[in-house]
């Protein structure tokens, strides 16, 4: 009930009281509700009338005042000014105007529950409500145990049980508060005891993957799990309980071999219990580092008899541009006939000296019988296994100088051969290629991007093949090299399901010593074989100029890769030529097409560039007429490895 005669006027209320309505309105913009409320009620169109309201051209002019006003000049009363702020339920507005009236709680959160103790589950909403009257109007804080709790300011409390923690009392503190802040009465409603059911243990901080300490140093290992009732913990090391270790951490003084190995933590509560991850604790020698760091890479993807593998040419220049980051040498080539791969492996064997840390990545086609085989572009239909390269045939020649690390990954199907359309190969006898080190070399890994027998699968739609989308997470990373492969196989194994899982990758290993690929490299001069590969696989983009005599024009011509990172894929693209079209011929025809052309764009690029067939020509029309022509010789601008490798 209004404290002032209903039928005075806005502008006959003590000045007092109009400004405490003025600063009120001003407060959270509540006068632009009432505004809203009395444009509709009046039939104005609201947006302008707000915007002329927020106009303020004087210093002591407000958005309220203006507002108050417009109603005045409109012969408002307190009794239709009370009415629109209830309406609008602008209570604290409302309460300047009103008589006061006793803070009071209607409902009690045990009312509407009809009781006093709830039982609540993990994951379950906690709903409680309080209800009361008074003028001014009631404002709501809600309180667990003597804690306040953040955000939760309205009659009605909604919140999720994550943990044991949110067990105990719940109640509500109800506050009036005057327009002017002073605080007039509190009441605390009565409290509901939450009782929180079992909650199963959940981990919520594994520990670490990977520890690498010094001899005599200490070290810690910790875990973090929740759960109802109270977790208990229990650690191990290589299967055995380590008795006293009951903590969710876990201390080792004076660290030696014998702590070597993997350690867990086993977590139960009386509901349930649950596994670690497993951390592997090493001992840290100091960092090896290498003479050199080499890699060759091989994609075949496009095949003359056999299906065409869209992946393997990203996989393999994904897999060459990783490890062009932490250092590595790369020779990234793709589709090579056997001719070549045996050429290019013999090649860079050689620089597989003493110190060097070599690897071979292969993507294409392959099978196994006996050992994994390696299909070349130009294998054909019904192939025998002299129409492959056998791994102890890499081996034989990876091995024969001494690297000081060689990790050769086949990234390819290891199945057998169909009888029914491949007998023969069952007949045949295989070449049998002895492979050893001159000094009995153990650091040696070979992976497979699946186990024997099995498929290797490209996801359709995909960029990469499945192998190198888990391979690609871990390559680059500064862990050991048995690390890495361990790595690729648990995150093969938790993250496919169905068809996937048929492919199950592996590795073996003879390392003895903990090699990374991020290992340093010596500051030395390198040795005759390296600085030879090295000169071999060089090469810059270029800017050439030719001439085409007969119609004595020049241009610009710029010989650089087509694609990043493979060295036997040329782009040569004509400049500065306008109102002709250009042309791009073999001097002599290649036995397979090795020659594409973009004519709108004056480029070409050629696949593994034929020494012994010639130049290029470049050729000149206009409308249709070749008015001249010119030869580049292209064997002087492309990797000197390409002339080796094609002669």
């Amino acid at each position: 009930m209004a404290c002032f005669n209903k039928d005075t006027f806005i502008e006959c209320l003590p000045i007092s009281v109009y400004n405490d309505l003025v600063n009120a309105l001003n407060k959270d913009s509540a006068w632009m509700t009432l505004a809203n409320h009395v444009a509709e009620w009046l039939e104005y169109p609201g947006a302008l009338w707000i915007q002329s309201l927020k106009d303020i051209k004087h210093p002591h002019e407000s958005s309220g005042q203006k507002l108050l006003s417009e109603l005045n000049i409109k012969m408002c009363t307190v009794e239709i000014l009370c009415t629109l702020l209830n309406e609008c339920n602008l209570l604290n507005v409302l309460s300047i105007l009103s008589h006061s009236e006793p803070l009071n709680i209607i409902v009690h959160p045990t009312e509407e529950l009809e009781t006093n103790i709830l039982k609540i589950s993990f994951g379950q909403h906690l709903r409680l409500c309080c209800m009361a009257v008074g003028m001014p109007p009631p404002n709501y804080i809600w309180y667990h145990g003597d804690a306040q709790l953040q955000n939760c300011t309205s009659n009605q409390l909604d919140i999720i049980i994550t943990s044991a923690s949110q067990s105990g009392e719940y109640r509500c503190k109800v506050l009036q508060i005057k327009h002017d802040g002073t605080l007039i009465s509190t009441l605390i409603s009565k409290a509901v005891t939450v009782q929180v059911g079992p909650i199963p243990v959940k981990i919520e901080k594994q520990p670490q993957a990977l520890i690498e300490i010094k001899a005599g140093d200490s070290y810690t290992i910790s875990c973090e799990a929740n759960g109802y009732p109270k977790p208990h913990y229990q650690w191990f090391h290589e299967n055995t309980k380590l008795e006293g270790e009951t903590s969710n951490t876990l201390h080792i003084q004076n660290f030696s071999s014998i702590y070597e190995g993997k350690y867990y933590c086993y977590i139960y509560n009386d509901i349930s219990e649950v596994y670690t991850e497993k951390t592997h604790v090493m001992m840290d020698h100091p960092r090896l580092k290498a003479v050199a760091k080499i890699a060759l890479i091989i994609a075949n993807g496009e095949y003359e008899h056999h299906g065409t593998l869209p992946t393997a040419r990203n996989d393999a220049a994904h897999i060459a541009n990783l490890l062009k980051e932490i250092d590595f040498e790369v020779i990234c080539l793709m589709n090579l006939t056997i001719t070549q791969m045996k050429k290019v492996i013999q090649l860079f064997s050689e620089a597989l000296v003493t110190g060097v840390y070599g690897l071979f990545y292969f993507a294409g086609h392959g099978f196994k019988i006996q050992e994994s085989y390696m299909l070349a572009t130009d294998s054909p239909e019904t192939y025998l296994r002299k129409d492959a390269i056998c791994e102890s045939e890499l081996l034989t020649a990876f091995l024969k100088n001494d690297p000081k690390l060689l990790i050769i990954i086949l990234d390819m199907c290891q199945t057998l051969p169909p009888k029914e359309f491949n007998p023969d190969i069952y007949r045949e006898l295989p070449t049998v290629n002895e492979y050893k080190s001159n000094k009995n070399l153990r650091n040696l890994i070979q992976a497979y991007s699946t186990s024997s027998y099995r498929p290797s699968y490209e996801k359709v739609n995909s960029k990469y093949g499945l192998y190198v989308t888990h391979l690609s997470k871990y390559i680059t990373k500064n862990i050991t090299v048995t690390k890495i492969f361990e790595d690729v196989g648990k995150s093969f194994d938790s993250s496919f399901k169905g068809k996937e899982r048929n492919q199950i990758p592996m590795f073996a290993s003879s390392v003895t010593k903990p090699f990374r690929l991020t290992d340093a490299i010596y500051k030395k001069n390198l040795s005759d074989s390296i600085s030879y590969l090295n000169k071999i696989i060089s090469f810059s983009t270029q800017t050439l100029n030719i001439t085409f005599k007969q119609v004595n024009m020049s241009t610009r011509i710029i010989i650089s890769l087509f694609m990043e990172p493979y060295l036997n894929l040329i782009k040569i693209k004509v400049l500065d030529l306008q109102n002709v079209e250009i042309n791009f011929l073999n001097y002599k025809p290649a036995k397979r097409n090795n020659l594409y052309q973009d004519q709108d764009r004056k480029e070409c690029w050629i696949h593994n560039p034929q020494i012994n067939e010639g130049p290029l020509i470049i050729s000149i029309t206009r409308n249709g007429t070749p008015i001249d022509a010119t030869l580049l010789h292209i064997k002087d601008y492309i990797p000197p490895l390409l002339k080796i490798m094609n002669c």
